[in-house]
């Protein structure tokens, strides 16, 4: 689709899939970490198992936003297992859509530059008939106290679930999880300091399951998120009208 001088599509060709990369690159290295990679792209081995989302500014040329998009009907490997036992999940009867690696040029990051990565996400799921979003959210802190005031804070907004017995696994286990949560304070304004696109996911329906994973190599935690569409907001759906089975 086309809107407002910007091109919404899946990665088609090599060039397409380098553009996704070499915007990942400049956010997650460059600006998260203050570092590069040789190649200028950042990739790993998941990377041609999904579909790459794409917006693409028609009079530069140039991604300013992609989302990577792995899908159920597609592999039964995700990115997320590196990090979270998903075993009772991935039971459940539904297709199943990864969101991962969602991120925007710094010169577009606006409401409108989100409003058509979630335009070009609602085509996806109508096409692949989707019934669950799922994924790792990034909060930008490794501060146990600052983790575990969002995660509590989030709890008290019936945000959180734990039905599904996800855990994070490995090295990503935060020691001593449940004495932070129970320390933890309240406060309902850290919730407004949080990424644009996790805010959206709540927004939108989505529930964090269980206890983040910690990530050190990129200085933050994930906590996985889970959307049953049939549970999708109502005006989030009226707003971006995703036909989903």
């Amino acid at each position: 689709m086309e809107a407002d001088g910007f091109i919404v599509k899946t990665a088609s060709t090599l060039d397409d899939l380098k553009l996704a990369l070499k915007l990942r690159h400049q956010v997650f290295f460059e600006e998260g970490l203050g570092k590069t990679h040789e190649s200028g792209l950042e990739f790993d081995s998941y990377d041609h198992k999904a579909d790459h989302l794409l917006i693409i500014e028609k009079s530069s040329g140039i991604a300013v936003g992609t989302y990577r998009l792995i899908h159920s009907d597609f592999t039964d490997e995700f990115y997320s297992q590196g990090e979270f036992n998903l075993d009772k999940f991935l039971t459940l009867e539904g297709s199943k859509l990864e969101m991962g690696r969602a991120c925007t040029h710094a010169d577009h990051r606006t409401g409108r530059t989100v409003d058509l990565l979630w335009q070009g996400l609602s085509r996806y799921i109508t096409e692949t008939k989707t019934r669950f979003l799922f994924g790792c959210s990034s909060v930008k802190s490794t501060d146990p106290k600052v983790i575990f005031s969002v995660l509590k804070s989030l709890e008290a907004k019936n945000n959180v679930r734990y039905d599904l017995d996800i855990t994070p696994i490995g090295k990503f286990i935060i020691k001593d999880a449940q004495t932070h949560l129970d320390n933890a304070e309240i406060d309902p304004k850290i919730l407004r300091s949080l990424p644009p696109l996790l805010r959206s996911y709540l927004h939108a329906g989505s529930k964090v399951h269980g206890f983040p994973a910690l990530d050190e190599d990129f200085a933050c935690v994930d906590m996985l998120t889970i959307l049953d569409l049939r549970e999708l907001n109502r005006k989030f759906a009226e707003h971006y009208n995703p036909q989903h089975g």
